[in-house]
């Protein structure tokens, strides 16, 4: 009695750390709904819930970007044990979601497949990869020579497992891992060996066609690979397997809405002119322009979620290496767009192109206005706006 009651209040502990790290969504079967019809949680951890039936053994859940289910972003599952009678899953859900989108949530659930189902389908399957051995070699005067690639046989043999087997799970959540090299080292063996050795190998009478003793050396050799193949085949199918007995399909979830920030940056920058180091040119002048992030802390890296592309105006114009004004076009004054990076909470660095115009006189002596490109650098003091509405 003193251990279940120790048990069930760890687990009592564990569900209510969890839920202090996760937003809780609960599945509800008799509607097919999710979190009662309300948006998905963006921007954060998740934790998916709901009620399963005592034969149902594994629960798992499969993320995907689209309802056409062609690209899966993630895949978690809930595993009953010994130590584990709950009725309800609790599945920790570590992908978070953009805002302002949709997602497609699939819900699968297994339940233990009986040792003879288990059989039967390792049988089944030793079958099909025993025929595809048989038709990927093509038996000659001199070879057996496979018709493709070694490495190709040995990715469609594994496909044909992971096909057979996409409606199992293991208990120990190890999807078939592909053949073994020694698989692949005896279809390259087979490919490699002359049929000239079977006058060692085949023992017959004169009368024997020259011709049958090579088939019947090739059909030796790839009986040899269909043997490993066999032996690995079984192997994996004596793990204890669950069979999918349940499926639901929630398409188009939305997320939450969530604000989109920009900035608006007030800062100084410096525009070169020409020279080196030891006899640069530049002029400065207060900037002003906006920041848009290339993205958020809690879906990227830091560093991505302190870039941004910024773009905006030079307050003052400024002066060339001769002291002679320069601008810039469509608002007369030099106008910048620039890469930048977050160095503190509200100082950015910024590195990239003004755009000058400046007056001068062209091969005809004509006043023309030309108009350039110069690197420029500066710091900034940003202010967040947000546009949108918040959770």
């Amino acid at each position: 009695m003193r251990k279940t009651l120790l048990l069930l209040l760890a687990t009592l502990a564990t569900a209510f750390a969890l839920r202090a790290q996760y937003a809780m969504v609960v599945y509800e079967p008799e509607r097919n709904f999710l979190n009662e019809g309300q948006p998905l949680p963006a921007e954060t951890r998740w934790m998916l819930t709901g009620p399963i039936s005592d034969r149902m053994h594994i629960a798992e859940v499969r993320v995907y970007e689209r309802a056409d289910m062609k690209k899966l972003l993630h895949t978690a599952r809930w595993e009953r044990t010994e130590w584990n009678a709950d009725k309800r899953f609790i599945i920790p859900v570590d992908h978070k979601l953009e805002g302002n989108d949709t997602y497609t949530i699939v819900l699968e659930f297994f339940e233990p497949v009986p040792h003879e189902v288990t059989m039967a389908v390792s049988e089944e399957l030793e079958r099909y990869l025993s025929a595809y051995i048989d038709e990927s070699f093509e038996v000659g005067r001199s070879r057996a020579k496979l018709l493709k690639p070694v490495s190709e046989v040995m990715e469609d043999m594994a496909l044909i497992m992971r096909r057979g087997t996409s409606n199992y799970r293991s208990r120990l959540a190890q999807p078939f891992p592909g053949f073994s090299q020694l698989v692949e080292d005896k279809l390259r063996k087979v490919n490699e060996t002359s049929l000239s050795m079977s006058r060692f190998s085949i023992k017959s009478s004169e009368a024997t066609d020259k011709r049958e003793k090579r088939i019947e050396f090739a059909r030796q050799q790839m009986a040899s690979v269909k043997e490993v193949v066999r032996g690995e085949v079984a192997s994996y199918f004596q793990r204890e397997l669950m069979i999918l007995r349940d499926r639901a399909v929630i398409a188009d979830q939305p997320t939450e809405k969530v604000k989109h920030i920009i900035a608006l940056n007030l800062g100084y920058g410096g525009i070169y002119n020409s020279g080196q180091v030891e006899d640069l040119s530049y002029s400065g002048a207060p900037f002003l322009g906006l920041s848009f992030p290339l993205g958020k802390m809690a879906l990227n890296s830091r560093f991505v979620s302190n870039s941004s592309i910024s773009a905006g105006i030079f307050l003052n114009n400024v002066e060339d290496q001769f002291g002679k004004e320069v601008t810039g076009p469509l608002v007369g004054r030099p106008i910048y767009g620039a890469y930048g990076y977050r160095l503190f909470r509200m100082v950015r660095l910024n590195a990239g192109a003004a755009v000058l115009q400046k007056a001068t006189i062209d091969a005809q002596q004509l006043d023309i206005n030309k108009i350039y490109l110069s690197p420029f650098v500066g710091v900034s003091l940003e202010i967040n706006l947000w546009l949108g509405l918040e959770r």
